[in-house]
């Protein structure tokens, strides 16, 4: 990872928690001049503050994953219309957001280990088959913790 998002700090042994790494970002994107950063740290901000307000508590890091998720999901879809619109131009804009913003995520797991987490959790279960798929999925999505998408 670059100057962002790297979420250790030299305080101790502690690490930050995600929404002082944003903060310590929107600083250090704002001396280094990096407006787009800058701005999608912002607007990321705004939606973990708006998500406070209504849960009338701070967010945890989980949850602020959750945050960076949907607006991520957001960004897909405007690039989706933005390229049937002919606005190529705005679908790089956004492409170029989802980047910072999947900094801030873990890092995605590759097939072959989620395979292996498939085959041992189906075995602890006792999994024969599609129908047992309910059983399943919430196993998997416990045992993969965000490091693999849910499709």
């Amino acid at each position: 990872m670059s100057q962002f998002g790297s979420g250790v700090v030299a305080r101790g042994m502690r690490s930050m928690s995600l929404a002082e790494q944003l903060v310590s970002d929107l600083r250090a994107a704002m001396i280094a001049g990096d407006t787009v950063r800058r701005d999608v740290i912002r607007f990321l901000r705004a939606s973990i503050t708006n998500a406070e307000i209504e849960l009338h508590r701070a967010l945890t890091d989980d949850e602020i994953l959750g945050v960076i998720r949907g607006q991520i999901k957001q960004r897909r879809d405007s690039i989706e219309l933005f390229r049937k619109g002919g606005r190529e131009d705005l679908a790089e804009s956004e492409t170029a957001q989802i980047g910072i913003l999947q900094d801030y995520l873990p890092s995605q797991m590759d097939e072959a280990s989620a395979r292996e987490i498939v085959a041992r959790v189906a075995s602890e279960l006792g999994v024969h088959g599609p129908r047992d798929m309910g059983r399943l999925m919430p196993e998997l999505m416990k045992a993969t913790a965000g490091r693999v998408e849910g499709r």
